[in-house]
């Protein structure tokens, strides 16, 4: 069977990692660029801004192998802001309540190089990637799948065709204009009224420099902290600094085009450039002896946002990145952002026969989730450049810092979802929106000069129980936010109510072709042997039972790597209405999305009622309802049948949905006599190194 083919056009940071995911899996990758190759002419691109790389953009990296090679050539890790004040003093804000939390300054032109020097070498995969550089895409045909391009180095012109065109070409993407020509595609785009320019802070040893302030030797070739991200707020404006590896800071201006101070109009002579900043900027101001020449040289740029929709047409095009959902830069997202699209395009285009259908799948997973990071990169905005300096802001986010230290599972600020985590950014939004609400309730039960009044002991024991409190009446129902914790109660205090494993002999079903239980017996005390010893034969896949990632993907984690918090704490067991045979939805929860409170979830179906007779027609899960739960927070469903799929499904598109969002899968439960309600579940896989799977013997506690 011959290879599909992907015509790519851009050349960019997700272009290139996309071409390698996809070379990966088989493809013919051809990518498309219109400037020059950066191999040889060096980096030509549009923006130079220091980018930040974190948790979702490092989990695309991953699934082409370059994650460790990224960290260890292109990146310097940030534990936290620093903040500069107008008279050079230094405030910390680390990022999270654990220190070993960091996101990663990296290059934009330096890693797109790695990128691309990455997909080059394809001669491990079946596919391969070709380059063509100085090629202006000036139009696609969506209905003939033709790209049609124009050399930017002579006059001429071709046209190009695939099984399918993506476009990875930035916010002014011309295969997105293609599409917005299509009947009822949705299209719109803002500009912040900020715009950006960069400056530089060479490295400590410059011999232009005005001062010699002591450092200490852990900064070694830099002249600021190079683990934090310097920041410079001044109310409707900022200054932004990143380290470089050669010891230099990349800073960015983040002022109103237009104003009467503080703005890019504002300040046009050398003069007025050098009085501005060392007012508002000095301690910048004297590590940059390239300021007015960099001010006046570097052009100002445009922050624009973008929401399409949809991002494909047909089964033969499809946007991603910027060209679907371009976002301004104040959270850090958008490199993670585009990264995390291309590793679920990928897995999409694997995991689905029908390539349309892996398109849908695409932009029905990532459009909500585009649409969350747009707006907290908005909202980013104004934390940095107006809050970051304000008393109460910096008490709220102490409390937000002691909650998390206090309930490290339950109660993870919104940053942290979205920079440290996978979380769906649209979870994480509406996440951050409870948070808060729960963050004020603390503030005013606990008002900041409480502080320095009762001492840090005190405060910290206040602060605990005003979370734990419930919200007063009338609140809206995020702000009744309950601090449940997942610590293991006292053994002496609980107790099995229920059994909810099936008992295990040689007539319990397994799935056809699978090995059914068999026991051997190697000695027997009553034929007279100092022992009773026996060796057993059976499928894992047998009664309850937990499944490894390695079952349905390729390259996934065994059962033992799996982490044993999603089989011990706090569980669910909820009704599911629905009929043998068919898929269960969100409608057929019992109470509904709104009613589940726990992070674990076990599914009562009735539809595979005897686990010594074998039934075929046993209801399954169907995608969405997976998608919903993981966006609640779910990090484990079980079912009570064989498989979270049904019996005819070849596809298994609920495992793959498992996959995509990396919650964990435990089959063949009885639940039967389990009313619906919390418990404390006890359902451990064996250490099988190697396995897709382990029996578990599954009990819920009260």
């Amino acid at each position: 069977m011959a290879a599909r083919t992907a015509l790519i056009v851009g050349c960019g940071l997700a272009g290139s990692l996309l071409a390698r995911l996809l070379a990966q899996a088989g493809w013919r990758v051809t990518v498309t660029e219109r400037r020059g190759d950066p191999r040889e002419s060096g980096y030509q691109g549009g923006r130079s801004i220091n980018l930040a790389l974190s948790a979702r953009g490092r989990w695309g990296l991953a699934a082409a192998g370059l994650e460790e090679r990224t960290l260890a050539q292109d990146a310097i890790a940030m534990r936290g802001r620093m903040m500069h004040s107008k008279n050079s003093e230094l405030t910390f804000q680390p990022y999270s309540a654990d220190l070993a939390d960091a996101i990663f300054s990296v290059s934009r032109g330096g890693l797109n190089l790695s990128l691309l020097h990455a997909a080059a070498e394809d001669s491990k995969f079946g596919g391969g990637v070709e380059f063509i550089f100085n090629a202006a895409c000036t139009d696609i045909n969506l209905d003939e799948r033709l790209a049609y391009f124009k050399s930017s180095s002579n006059a001429r012109s071709w046209h190009q065709t695939a099984d399918l065109i993506i476009g990875a070409d930035g916010a002014f993407s011309p295969v997105r204009m293609a599409m917005q020509r299509t009947d009822r595609f949705e299209f719109s785009q803002s500009y912040l009224g900020h715009g950006y320019k960069e400056l530089r802070i060479p490295h400590a040893h410059d011999p232009r420099l005005r001062t010699r302030a002591v450092r200490p030797a852990a900064w070694g070739d830099y002249s600021m902290d190079p683990n934090s991200l310097h920041i410079w707020p001044r109310g409707g404006s900022m200054m932004i600094a990143l380290p470089n590896r050669d010891g230099s800071f990349t800073c960015t201006l983040f002022w109103p085009f237009a104003a009467e101070q503080h703005s890019f109009a504002s300040l046009t002579s050398e003069k007025a450039i050098a009085a501005f900043f060392e007012a508002e900027y000095p301690d910048a101001a004297a590590l940059m002896p390239d300021l007015t020449n960099d001010y006046i040289r570097n052009p100002v740029g445009s922050l624009i946002t973008v929401k399409c929709g949809p991002w494909y047409y047909g089964d033969g095009c499809v946007v991603l990145g910027d060209a679907a959902h371009a976002i301004v830069p104040f959270y850090g997202q958008g490199m993670n952002a585009a990264f995390e699209d291309c590793r679920i395009l990928a897995e999409c285009l694997a995991n689905h026969a029908d390539q349309g259908e892996a398109l849908r799948a695409f932009y029905e997973l990532r459009k909500p989730n585009a649409d969350a990071i747009a707006q907290m990169a908005l909202d980013n905005f104004t934390e940095m450049r107006d809050l970051v300096g304000d008393p109460e802001f910096l008490y709220q986010k102490k409390i937000e810092q002691t909650l998390h230290r206090l309930y490290p599972d339950e109660l993870v600020p919104q940053y942290n979802l979205v920079s440290f985590s996978t979380t769906p950014y649209a979870t994480a939004l509406r996440r951050g929106q409870e948070l808060t609400l729960l963050y004020q309730r603390v503030i005013a039960l606990v008002p900041r000069h409480l502080l320095k009044e009762i001492g840090q002991e005190e405060w910290v024991a206040r602060v605990r129980i005003a979370a734990e409190s419930r919200a007063p009446a009338g609140q809206p129902p995020a702000a009744q936010i309950s601090v449940k914790t997942d610590a293991m109660p006292r053994l002496d205090e609980l107790t099995v109510a229920y059994d909810i494993s099936p008992l295990l002999n040689a007539s319990t079903g397994v799935w056809k072709g699978d090995t059914p239980l068999h026991r051997r017996l190697l000695s027997e005390l009553a034929k007279g042997d100092s022992v009773t010893l026996s060796t057993l034969e059976s499928t894992v896949h047998l009664g309850s039972h937990a499944d490894g990632p390695n079952h349905y993907v390729v390259g996934g984690a065994d059962i033992a790597q799996m982490p044993l918090t999603h089989y011990v704490g706090r569980c669910q067991v909820v009704s599911c209405k629905v009929a043998r045979g068919a898929r269960a939805t969100l409608a057929d929860l019992d109470g509904g999305l709104e009613s589940l409170v726990c992070s674990r979830i076990l599914l009562r179906t009735g539809t595979f009622p005897d686990h010594q007779a074998w039934n075929d027609d046993f209801a399954a899960l169907s995608p969405s309802l997976i998608e919903a739960l993981a966006d609640r927070g779910v990090i484990t469903i079980g079912i009570d049948t064989p498989s979270v799929d049904l019996m005819s499904s070849k596809d298994l598109p609920a495992h793959a949905a498992f996959a995509r969002r990396r919650v964990a899968i435990i089959e063949g439960l009885t639940l039967d006599a389990a009313p619906d309600g919390e418990y404390f579940l006890s359902a451990l896989p064996l250490k099988l190194d190697g396995f897709d799977a382990s029996p578990i013997r599954a009990v819920l506690m009260k």
